[in-house]
């Protein structure tokens, strides 16, 4: 299989759309659990300033500063108190280290920050790692050739480097995207090979790191205990490096495209086992919580300590909207860092940077319609409504089936929560059908309203009602004429 043609514009970066040379972000309210749009004000004309295809973003410790790769103009930008500063390069192409004002990069992809202050780029089509210290910018590792090759910082060789992360001992480790690896970079420059198998087209598999197999690797980041998470982008998974075994951490398998190798991307939240990404590439971590990027799917992704995904932002589809966490939508997000209790996400095909508020420890998963229809594979549209609760189709016998009437749609209950593994009994003395699965209750009886009515013997429940009742969110796609419902638990 030739290797599939993924870049326009960076290396690996999937880009679907035309760039605007000048966008700059909105404001919007700063409220908690909300978003704001990115001002970037370049210090000198104090003028709101552009971003031109922004991946890689990360804080540089002891600080409140972003360091932003700009892989359209090829700049490397710091953020701080405000003011948008140009650290190194300017608006051309090329491969020239020395002063930072004089550097080029060619389509600079991700950043990252060492305990000293200093900043590593992956220099993605130039396919070397530089480094940025002391107003100076060099090479750290890379020929400036596409290959692959272990050992001393001027013979080793990358292939489109993409994401970098930096354990307790400063070296700096490589998703080396087109070769399929995780790389790993000493202080002093000397390349080995951390994880996977090279090849020219990727692949998957678990086990140790000397077997295991990737396929376009992007995002890294370390844990506090120095597990190692990998975005393979290719194989739509979370992977980790724990020690020397590598290990599926969230998603599952999926076909394989014959023609472009990937793994088929996909929506679903969930158990991170089962959970589906879509191109997912930068990652940040913090306090046992994992966020994603997770660029093709148009959201912002978390992996909460109790191994649960849920979705934090963004609405499945591409569009460019700031405000409250449950309205933000992304095109394209392709970065995350996290700093002073905020999240920063290069939204790549926006050419913004927005921030979102958020707690950690009390994450509320954004449950949106889209959500829902994203998560589930409608059939096409039958003679009968379909009906689906948390990701799976309810299986109904004719007797059961859901019935339209005075303009609602009901759904037979014992049928529905049987389904889910609730518990349901009829109480005579109050004559309600309780339903309950572990510390989850819900009663419903008829009382001549529409919402709860006995059917030919069968007690039924109109969908629009459950959500008024519980914590479920339900929503009618006409076109499937399917009812999908999400519980929230």
């Amino acid at each position: 299989m030739n290797k599939k043609l993924i870049s326009i514009a960076c290396g690996f970066m999937l880009i679907s759309a035309t760039f605007s040379n000048i966008v700059a972000a909105e404001t919007a309210q700063n409220t908690k659990d909300g978003i704001q749009g990115s001002i970037v004000k370049n210090g000198s004309s104090n003028a709101v300033s552009s971003l031109k295809q922004p991946l890689g973003v990360v804080t540089v410790p002891g600080s409140n500063d972003l360091i932003i790769v700009q892989s359209g103009s090829g700049t490397i930008s710091k953020w701080s108190n405000g003011d948008l500063q140009t650290v190194a390069g300017h608006d051309a192409e090329g491969y020239t280290d020395g002063k930072s004002e004089e550097a080029l990069f060619n389509h600079p992809t991700y950043t990252a920050a060492d305990s000293k202050g200093n900043i590593y780029i992956s220099d993605t089509d130039n396919h070397v790692i530089r480094k940025i210290e002391n107003g100076k910018v060099y090479t750290l590792a890379g020929t400036g050739i596409a290959g692959y090759k272990d050992g001393q910082p001027n013979a080793a060789q990358f292939n489109a480097p993409g994401g970098l992360a930096i354990d307790s001992n400063n070296n700096v480790f490589v998703a080396d995207t087109l070769n399929h690896l995780i790389r790993k970079v000493t202080p002093e420059g000397v390349v080995s090979t951390f994880a996977g198998q090279q090849s020219n087209d990727g692949a998957y598999l678990d086990g140790a790191v000397t077997s295991a197999k990737f396929n376009e690797p992007v995002g890294l980041v370390f844990d506090e205990t120095g597990n190692l998470y990998v975005a393979d982008s290719g194989n739509q998974m979370i992977r980790w490096i724990k020690g020397d075994k590598v290990e599926t951490f969230a998603g599952k398998a999926t076909p394989i495209d014959p023609v472009t190798g990937y793994m088929a991307g996909g929506f679903q939240n969930g158990d991170r086992q089962t959970a589906l990404f879509n191109r997912p590439r930068g990652l940040a971590y913090a306090d046992g919580v994992l966020l994603i990027a997770d660029s093709l799917n148009h959201r912002v992704r978390a992996i909460q300590k109790d191994g649960r995904v849920i979705t934090v932002a963004g609405q499945g589809i591409s569009g460019d909207q700031v405000g409250a966490l449950d309205q933000v939508m992304f095109n394209q997000p392709s970065g995350v860092a996290l700093g002073s209790g905020k999240l920063y996400v290069t939204d790549t095909l926006n050419n913004k940077l927005k921030v979102l508020e958020l707690d950690l420890q009390a994450l509320k998963p954004l449950r949106s319609k889209a959500d829902l229809l994203d998560a589930v594979s409608l059939m096409p549209a039958g003679k009968d409504i379909q009906v689906w609760l948390d990701g799976v189709q309810v299986k109904l016998n004719t007797a059961t089936l859901p019935i339209k009437e005075s303009g609602k749609i009901y759904l037979p209950v014992r049928a529905l929560f049987s389904s889910w593994g609730a518990d349901i009994r009829w109480d005579a003395g109050s004559k309600e059908t309780m339903i309950s699965k572990g510390e989850w209750t819900l009663s419903l009886k008829p009382n001549g309203g529409l919402n709860v009515q006995n059917i030919k013997g069968t007690l039924y429940v109109a969908a629009d009602y459950l959500p008024t009742v519980s914590s479920f969110m339900q929503v009618y796609d006409e076109d499937s004429q399917a009812i999908v419902i999400e519980t929230g638990r």
